[in-house]
């Protein structure tokens, strides 16, 4: 550009120069005149580029800083050198870099704020434009969608989740105008999912241009419920048939059985073992309670593992030789100690035993084996019983759950023994298995942290 302003002025001022002496050219003739001629296009000239320069060097300044700024480089300045209409247009070009990337600075800051919180959230956010195609999405999004592409913004929804029930919801929304709809619940992607929905309107325009859907997982918050509901079920029924049993035989007695000797002691007797399955029914479920309130308030105190075992065989010695079952046990402990608490170590063990004495017919054994293992300790309580199938398995640590029902009962069972161990487990950070086959028997595997903190 200075090029072709100084290529033009050259010209321009020659062929006026030529032009003025065409006039003069009969009166002036010497060589003076020429040199002068000459002497003032060199002159013109020079000075002449410079005024160009100085015009056209801060237009290139200014072009060159814009082009970096439209690159995202808005640390570039325009160096100022007059107070003109140049000087001010570069003044102006600066100050708009200043703000630009003040600007940007921030967007930046809020996005990295805005990414953080949305990583941050356990429940999913997806934003919206009007057609469904995504606009933005988080990580609880794409693990409770099960989404597994890296990038899906710009998508449709159908074509990153294929779930017609999901897309049913979301014309609700667009129809709703993005609003949420009360009670929007669906069962799906075998979960139970909470469904939230928001517009997103422009600030200025208060033009609508999408909606977020906030998707709450619940299916943990529907299990609770379950469980609770079952438990009050089962617990009523639990206590519902000792009490109709015991008001049963009361009436009996009362209508005349009293003065039957015989038939008097069978019913006191059957009023007293329903009396006990109901005490022991009430104290499982208060333990199970205490348990589950008080995972780490619990008092610890430093247990030998096998002089715990030891005292607990001499416990169930006479319940064992009642039913000709013998008690074994391979320690291999001595003088390992773990901190926990005695009463919940020694219930988890004598629970465990004593369901391997009641389900093992005369003449079995129950073995008790213990095992130091660097950071931990294996206790297995191993039986020759009935054994479980493996489809029971699954749900053997479920309150109330029982593999055979009427046998369990009659053997003074409430079905809350092995959750109990569970929970006892569990609040001792520890883990439990089971290996079992039907006809051979049964064995509970528990590992427990030598060091719980």
């Amino acid at each position: 550009m200075l090029k072709k302003l100084y290529y033009s002025y050259f010209i321009i001022s020659f062929v006026g120069i030529l032009v003025t002496s065409f006039f003069f050219i009969e009166k002036i003739t010497t060589l003076r005149f020429w040199f002068g001629i000459l002497l003032g296009v060199i002159v013109s000239n020079f000075f002449g580029y410079r005024f160009i320069k100085g015009i056209v060097q801060p237009i290139n300044e200014i072009t060159d800083v814009a082009k970096e700024i439209t690159k995202g480089n808005y640390e570039h300045r325009i160096e100022i050198k007059s107070i003109d209409e140049i000087g001010q247009l570069s003044s102006a070009i600066n100050i708009m870099s200043d703000k630009l990337q003040e600007t940007i600075d921030e967007l930046y800051d809020r996005n990295a704020k805005l990414e953080a919180i949305l990583k941050g959230l356990i429940n999913g956010v997806i934003a919206f434009d009007e057609n469904e195609k995504i606009l933005l999405i988080n990580d609880s999004a794409r693990a409770i969608l099960d989404i597994k592409e890296s990038s899906v913004v710009g998508k449709h929804i159908l074509d990153v989740v294929r779930n017609t029930k999901f897309h049913d919801i979301l014309e609700k929304i667009i129809k709703n105008k993005g609003y949420n709809i009360d009670n929007l619940e669906i069962n799906t992607f075998n979960k139970y999912l909470k469904i939230y929905s928001s517009p997103i309107v422009h600030q200025v325009t208060h033009k609508k241009l999408g909606f977020v859907v906030i998707i709450n997982d619940i299916t943990e918050v529907r299990k609770l419920e379950k469980i609770r509901s079952d438990f009050v079920a089962n617990v009523s029924h639990e206590l519902r048939t000792p009490l109709t049993s015991i008001r049963g035989f009361i009436e009996t007695l009362r209508e005349g059985a009293i003065d039957n000797v015989e038939e008097r002691d069978k019913f006191l007797e059957i009023i007293e073992f329903e009396a006990e399955r109901l005490t022991r029914l009430i104290n499982d479920i208060l333990t199970l309670s205490e348990i589950e309130n008080l995972k780490e308030g619990f008092v610890k105190e430093d247990i030998a593992i096998d002089d715990e075992v030891n005292e607990i065989f001499y416990i169930m010695e006479k319940t064992a030789n009642d039913k000709s079952i013998k008690l074994i046990k391979d320690l291999n402990c001595s003088g390992v100690v773990i901190k926990t608490s005695k009463d919940r170590l020694r219930q988890m063990i004598i629970n465990l035993v004593d369901n391997g004495i009641k389900y093992t017919p005369e003449g079995g054994y129950v073995k008790v084996t213990t095992i130091d293992r660097k950071g931990d300790v294996v206790i297995e309580v191993k039986d020759s019983g009935i054994g479980i199938s493996k489809e029971n398995i699954p749900r053997l640590f479920e309150r109330f759950y029982r593999v055979d029902k009427g046998r369990s009962r009659k053997l003074g069972g409430t079905g809350l023994g092995l959750a109990i161990v569970k929970h006892i487990v569990e609040s001792m950070k520890g883990s439990i298995s089971v290996e079992s086959e039907v006809g051979k028997g049964t064995k509970f595997t528990i590992v427990l942290p030598k060091d719980q903190k």
